[in-house]
């Protein structure tokens, strides 16, 4: 049986190389990937370390993926062997990204023509994570659902706008045409946010470092005359939600990134948590936490990946700042996590190179 290599992270973020069978093929809608480069996320060293209860347990925890479609399941027409494609791994399911080949969903591969592979492998888990929170938990109105009078003014609060997840929710945001977006960052924020943003359709990008009752003041002048319906909370700790809260007119709807924020939203709102896990079948879809359930993942998943193929291909989608890390699969994958896990990364995300693992063939 051919063998190929895969990282193992354990629960202190060590990692070590392993000899194990490539994936096969075991569902008509599987993938299998020749992983190229793997996209580092915060949750592939918080799984090893029993810190996401709500996911299954995998050694090899990586979901982000660019490189070149292998082989395919009889039920899939969009894509054939030699495709450059990108995809979002199931999270806590087998065969993960931090290997040589990876297996995935077809509902959750997108092609990206001649975007290099590292830009590719820093995109699926932030612009799926966006568009779950905008587009299926906030269930905001893609532009052909929008009356004419819908579109002039559709103003959307999106805190963290400066990290993984917020930017990719601001351009999906501007190619959707919502404005104002009322995108608050902290350090980053003029030099991440802005050049994203329409500042013709009043978008501005507000300093939470300032205070809350400074925050909330600008919010409001931001707002002006119109009323705010829909937040995106990519932070979802340390005040976030609250702060917001006083601007959000009543029943309005907030999603958040991280379930324990739901304790920081005041009653009279409508509260969901935005899950990655929510496009396969199976996630656990506990309300304790607000909403979390997103009806018909997998079709919700196909449509949107074309979105997002459509819309990179064109030049729409800008990648949030991807740096390559030294030593592929085993030094690059445990630099990255550990840099992950100590809060070393500004601004930037973390990919490897499966080439550069030493010893590899």
């Amino acid at each position: 049986m051919p063998t190929m290599k895969e990282a193992h992270i354990d629960a202190d973020t060590n990692v070590t190389l392993h000899d194990v069978p490539i994936p096969e093929l075991t569902d008509p809608h599987h993938i299998l990937i020749k992983v190229v480069v793997a996209g580092c996320n915060p949750k592939d060293w918080k799984m090893p370390a029993g810190m996401l209860v709500t996911i299954g347990s995998c050694p090899n925890s990586g979901d982000d993926v660019a490189g070149i479609v292998s082989a395919v399941g009889s039920s899939v027409y969009d894509f054939r062997p030699g495709d450059r494609v990108a995809a979002l791994h199931q999270l806590g399911a087998p065969h993960g990204t931090y290997a040589e080949y990876a297996l995935v969903w077809d509902h959750t591969t997108f092609h990206i023509g001649d975007r290099p592979f590292e830009e590719a492998a820093a995109i699926p888990m932030a612009y799926y994570m966006a568009t779950i929170g905008l587009f299926g938990m906030l269930r905001l109105p893609m532009m052909w659902q929008r009356s004419r009078d819908e579109k002039e003014v559709m103003p959307l609060v999106i805190y963290g706008a400066s990290g993984a997840v917020g930017s990719a929710a601001v351009q999906l945001a501007v190619n959707a045409d919502y404005h104002p977006l009322i995108c608050i960052a902290g350090a980053s924020g003029d030099s991440v946010v802005k050049p994203l943003m329409d500042s013709s359709k009043g978008d501005v990008v507000l300093d939470y470092r300032e205070g809350p009752e400074k925050l909330v003041e600008k919010m409001k002048a931001a707002l002006g005359k119109h009323e705010l319906h829909h937040v995106f909370d990519c932070v979802s700790e340390h005040g976030s939600s609250a702060n917001i809260c006083q601007v959000l007119q009543a029943g309005g709807h907030i999603s958040l990134v991280l379930p324990s924020g739901v304790k920081d939203v005041p009653s009279g709102f409508e509260i969901s948590t935005t899950m990655a896990g929510n496009l396969w079948a199976g996630f656990n879809k506990s309300d304790k936490h607000g909403a979390m359930a997103l009806a018909g993942g997998a079709d919700f998943g196909y449509c949107h990946s074309k979105l997002l193929g459509r819309w990179l291909s064109e030049g729409k989608l800008r990648v949030h700042s991807p740096e390559a890390v030294d030593g592929g699969l085993l030094g690059g994958v445990e630099t990255a996590l550990k840099n992950l896990r100590q809060g070393k990364n500004h601004g930037v995300k973390y990919v490897v190179r499966v080439s550069d693992t030493p010893g590899l063939k």
